[in-house]
């Protein structure tokens, strides 16, 4: 049985704190020194003062005076551990013991203490100090079982566990453990047997088959769990532990129907509950079925007040309902009880975005600190509706100020340059990305970036030697694969490369039309005009609202002695095309084929003959 069942048990807080300690055997040392909290040494009189006329002899100190100082320290003990302050507590229980070494309790807050600051072998060692002195200090004991639990020194635990049981045999806690430590040492049949011993008291019945139900679960017998689950609620319907564990079962087992059942039979009979309303809600958002998730949030919001994280999913599904009025509301009413709440301002900034109220938006990511984890998508987000809004000063701005706060946001600088880049400054964004580079060397992105910027700017062979850098952070980067091989096809440089570039990036991005087309422009240069064709019409199909795409199909059409064809997709291009320069390109294509057809006609009629295009098996591909 695993740690996570084991869990299920351990019902002391603080015991689980330790729970990932696995101390062997020889490791539990014993540390009879004071400054170690060691146990319990014979008794001695550290304090005597020599009596009259005799040096030799010794004379106790009075018993009042060591009382009053126990109970001085002691109280000190106490008042450090209701601080939480463990360390001057553990410091004070030590001095306690200095006057008082026998005393058991003392032994036992102490080792309690040493628990919290993680010092397991000398509160084992208190512990077992606590018991010895008084063999029935039951919370001494059961934090010694705890602890010998944690240590996975289980054949100890369970004698501690025992002697609790004998000494208190109405002790249910002990009982309990004993059962989960047998499981937890693969001895099932005796842990099943132990528990069904339990069951017999009435009192522990739900108690004793609700962990029958666990172990069975580890053991992967669903049935058996299932039927210790239901005898567990015959015995105690409102047992909501129980409910919770059914419904986990039903869940696993891919009934969900079932586990709403029980969930909701459970709400029906006790009233609502926020425990089963979570999973509920849960299940009904993976089931998309939105409305009634919201109105299980709403309960456990009803019960909770102070539970924002609900809240905060209520808002959530208005806004996937797109309700996004109601989403303001219900995110600004959870500002008035958590104002610096970092992530309702960027929700609330990401509704007013869909809203189009982008002076709304931008107030909200505005917000949102240098600190915080959504400072640079809300950075981003903000100079990205000023640009929206062609407010191009503002977002420069915004960028700039971002990366004086933050420098070390490699998504600023991206960002940043490709505003500059809108503004036709892409010597100046490329400058900008060379120093990002410099102090984010292994970014593979910016590198990226950067290529582009270089394109963009001129500068070819810069270009490419950046997108190799991609290549070489990144082998798999599709973008820089593509925009590499398309590159050196533009260049109509070392083709062969080119096209394996941009098979490359194919493979690890099927069915994209840009990098569909890319193959097909490669092969076009190639002078394998008939596969350019073929290749360049998926391409179209895939991405038919692209200039470049139909112009280069045109292309192939055109070389293909394809003229109608190749004339329908020009017309398409320059229908799509928005850059004045490329539509005064593309009508010269337009102008060159008629004037070929032109003097085709010319030469048909000249022959006595009809325009009539040449086989295609004329064509050369080579």
């Amino acid at each position: 049985m695993t740690q996570r069942v084991i869990a299920a048990f351990l019902l002391l807080n603080g015991l689980m704190a330790c729970s990932t300690a696995t101390k062997k055997s020889s490791e539990i040392t014993t540390d009879n020194t004071l400054t170690d909290a060691g146990p319990a040494k014979p008794k001695v009189n550290p304090m005597r003062k020599p009596a009259s006329g005799d040096p030799a002899s010794g004379q106790v100190i009075d018993p009042a005076f060591l009382r009053s100082q126990a109970d001085y320290h002691f109280s000190l003990a106490e008042a450090y551990a209701l601080d939480g302050d463990s360390q001057k507590a553990i410091d004070e229980y030590k001095l306690t013991l200095v006057y008082d070494p026998d005393s058991a309790p003392v032994r036992y807050k102490l080792a309690a203490e040493l628990v919290k600051k993680g010092q397991f072998v000398q509160a084992v060692d208190q512990a077992e100090s606590a018991v010895t002195i008084n063999p029935k200090h039951t919370e001494a004991r059961m934090l010694l079982a705890g602890l010998y639990t944690s240590s996975k020194l289980f054949d100890k635990a369970l004698e501690q566990y025992a002697i609790i049981s004998k000494n208190e045999p109405d002790n249910i806690e002990a009982a309990l453990y004993i059962g989960a430590l047998l499981a937890e040492e693969k001895k099932f049949d005796e842990s099943v047997k132990h528990f069904k011993k339990v069951a017999k008291n009435k009192k522990y019945t739900h108690l004793a088959y609700y962990y029958l139900g666990r172990i069975e679960l580890e053991r992967h017998r669903d049935k058996e769990a299932e039927q210790a689950f239901l005898k567990a609620l015959s015995a105690k319907p409102d047992f909501i532990e129980t409910t919770v564990a059914l419904g986990y079962l039903y869940e696993e087992k891919q009934k969900v129907d079932e586990a709403i059942r029980v969930y909701r039979t459970y709400q029906e009979k006790f009233g609502p509950s926020a425990k089963i309303a979570t999973n509920l809600g849960r299940i009904y958002m993976d089931k998309d079925e939105y409305d009634l998730a919201y109105k299980q949030f709403a309960i456990i919001a009803d019960q909770e007040a102070d539970n924002l994280n609900v809240r905060v999913k209520m808002a959530l599904i208005l806004i996937e309902q797109k309700k996004f009025q109601e989403a303001v509301a219900s995110l600004k009413e959870i500002l008035k009880t958590a104002p610096d709440a970092e992530k309702i301002h960027f929700y609330l900034a990401a509704v007013y975005e869909e809203l189009k109220d982008y002076p709304g938006a931008v107030e909200h990511f505005k917000i949102i600190p240098p600190s915080s984890v959504l400072y640079a998508e809300a950075v981003v987000h903000q100079a990205y509706l000023e640009k929206l809004q062609n407010n191009y000063n503002k977002a420069m701005s915004v960028m700039e100020n971002a990366l004086n706060k933050r420098s070390d946001v490699p998504q600023f600088y991206s960002f940043y340059a490709s505003l500059l880049d809108d503004q036709k400054k892409s010597a100046k964004a490329a400058d900008v990305l060379e120093n990002a580079v410099k102090r984010f060397p292994k970014d593979d992105q910016l590198y990226f970036y950067l290529g582009s910027m270089q394109d963009k700017s001129g500068q070819k062979n810069a270009s490419i030697s950046s997108m190799r850098k991609v290549l070489e952070l990144n082998p798999d980067h599709v973008q820089a694969l593509n925009y590499l091989g398309y590159t050196l096809t533009e260049m109509n440089q070392d083709l062969e490369s080119a096209e394996a570039y941009i098979r490359r990036a194919l493979k690890l991005k099927p069915n994209d039309g840009y990098i569909t087309d890319s193959l097909g422009w490669v092969l076009f240069h190639k002078g394998q005009f008939k596969d350019a064709v073929v290749i360049l019409e998926g391409a179209y199909k895939l991405k038919p609202d692209e200039s470049i795409i139909a112009e280069h199909l045109g292309d192939a059409y055109m070389r293909y002695s394809l003229r109608d064809k190749a004339r329908i997709m020009y017309e398409k291009a320059v229908s799509l095309e928005s850059d004045e320069t490329n539509i005064v390109k593309i009508k010269q294509k337009i102008s060159d084929l008629d004037k070929i057809v032109k003097q085709s006609q010319m030469q048909n009629s000249q022959l006595g003959g009809d325009d009539i295009r040449s086989p295609a098996a004329t064509v050369d591909n080579n």
